[in-house]
């Protein structure tokens, strides 16, 4: 019949455009895709990162590579990468990013070598990766590392306080750190750009 028909193709056109509307409204409010939506920064070359400005650092120590970038971002929104791209990113994103990096200043810090909040692995010489969150006005950062994140592997080696897993919001930040190592190949790194960013933490801060 006709009209069933009409009912039937609007169930399905409601439905799909439904499923499409909720699928962009998780992708707009995770920020999990940041570096997707990101856009190249006019004079990547000339940009003068400043320790005043950071709000983000996150390096990681290897057992062959040791003080590897993976993510600097500054309060003027832009994202420099692991490879030395410098992005800018939109406010929505870094907002959310800077949200995270608000609730993880809120985690009790380890009480161990670097604030280390060592995920548990059946063997050793995983990845470290130490992250410094900056506060507006503030000298020194909110520092703390993570021994061997795994976005499946949750359990702590050993616990912080009453915490037994890595927390959810630190757990979603280093999502979001770790995108900007995604698609790292050594041969195109900019390695005068990283070396910028780099140069203005000073060695003990």
């Amino acid at each position: 019949h006709p009209l069933l028909l009409l009912a039937g193709s609007l169930s399905v056109y409601i439905y799909y455009n439904r499923t499409q509307l909720l699928s962009s409204l998780t992708m707009a409010s995770a920020p999990s895709t940041w570096k997707s939506r990101a856009h190249a920064h006019p004079s990547p070359s000339t940009y003068s990162p400043t320790y005043a400005s950071l709000a983000l650092l996150a390096m990681r120590d290897m057992p062959a590579i040791q003080n590897s970038l993976t993510l600097a971002v500054f309060t003027d929104k832009v994202a420099i990468t692991a490879s030395g791209e410098v992005v800018v990113l939109s406010s929505e994103d870094y907002d959310a990013i800077m949200s995270l990096a608000e609730q993880a200043k809120a985690l009790p810090l380890p009480d161990s070598f670097a604030h280390t909040w060592r995920v548990k692995h059946p063997m050793t010489s995983r990845p470290i990766d130490r992250v410094r969150l900056g506060t507006p006005g503030a000298v020194d950062m909110h520092q703390f590392a993570v021994y061997g994140y795994d976005s499946e592997k949750k359990e702590l080696k050993e616990p912080v306080g009453d915490i037994t897993h890595l927390p959810g919001e630190l757990s979603e930040l280093m999502e979001l750190v770790l995108e900007g190592r995604a698609d790292l190949k050594k041969d195109e790194i900019n390695a005068e750009i990283v070396e910028k960013v780099k140069s203005i933490v000073p060695q003990a801060a």
